[in-house]
Order: structure tokens, then sequence, then C-alpha cells
């Protein structure tokens, strides 16, 4: 017996890619977690914006991506900061992966650092710049989150969604706040 791709198995296949992409794309919203990456040029204006701004004359930065997705943001930040360390934190756990995969790749010598959890459930009291792309009933809850646990001047980043307790200025499509 052969064992030969036949027309019944092409059309299962047919059939069955767009439903493994759309379940891919679907199944984190289900957690609240719908994925659209950040735009990379933008990311690093506002990025170079607000380290000369806030962070002036710092270069051993903690960075924190709430919702980091496939790293974009971390490995970015990175690359313009050469003495930085970025976290970043996603539910979802194959974009954690291929993340953590990557900066093996990017040769972020150990300053990339991926967690697959809860953004909710990390303290971000140990870092001077968070980074975030999230829903706006999100934005508000680390809002408070980031009041309740900031233990040193913190820059906050919000792309598309104003934060609305520690808003400073507006660049671009940021929203751009620091606590306390």
């Amino acid at each position: 017996m052969q064992n030969t791709i036949g027309s019944y198995d092409i059309y299962l296949l047919i059939l069955l890619a767009p439903l493994a992409i759309i379940a891919y794309l679907l199944i984190p919203m289900i957690w609240g977690a719908g994925y659209a990456p950040s735009p990379k040029k933008e990311v690093a204006e506002v990025l170079r914006y607000v380290v000369k701004k806030y962070l002036a004359g710092r270069e051993d930065l903690e960075i924190i991506d709430l919702g980091s997705g496939f790293g974009g943001v971390c490995f970015k930040a990175l690359e313009m900061l050469p003495k930085a360390r970025c976290t970043g934190i996603d539910i979802d756990p194959l974009k954690v992966m291929w993340s953590r995969i990557a900066s093996k790749f990017k040769k972020c010598g150990g300053r990339a650092r991926f967690i697959w959890g809860n953004i909710f459930n990390i303290d971000l009291g140990g870092y001077d710049l968070i980074y975030m792309f999230l829903w706006p009933p999100a934005v508000a809850r680390i809002e408070d989150k980031i009041v309740r646990e900031a233990r040193k001047p913190t820059v906050v980043i919000s792309l598309e969604h104003p934060l609305k307790k520690i808003y400073r200025e507006r660049y671009g499509d940021f929203y751009i706040g620091i606590y306390p």
C-alpha cells in the first residue's frame, strides 16, 4: 500500500489551515489578549523621545513590555539602549517561546527576558519604563497597579489608549505618563 497525498487530504488541509490561523488569533482573545504588533518605527521614535526627555543620562534602564507578543518592543529597546534590560510578559505561551528563541538569535546577551504569565500578576515596582499596547480596560487596571506598586519614578507609555491617572503628554499615537 502506497502512502500518497490524495485530493481528500488536500481539501482537508485547505479547510483546516484557515481554521488554525483563526484559532491562533482568536484563542488569545478569550484571555483578553488580542494581538496587534506595535509599529516598529513609531516605537523607536517614542522610546528615543522618552529616554531623552524623562530618562536622560540613564543607561542601565529596566524596561517591561506588558503584552509583549513576539518581543518586538523589547528587541527595539535593547537595540537602541545597549545597557538596558527588558522583560516581556505575555499570556500566550507560543509568543513567549518564539520571543525566547528570537532573543538567542538576536544576541541579546541575557538582557532580554520573556515570561509566560498574566500582566496583572507581575510586580511593576522595579521598572524605569513600562510599555503597553493593551485594551482600554486593561490600561485602567494597569494604571491602578502602577500607582500601588511603583517604588521609583516610572515612565509609562501606552499605545493608542489614554492614560487617565498618570497622563503627562501625548506623542503621536502614544500616551506618556510618569509616576510618581
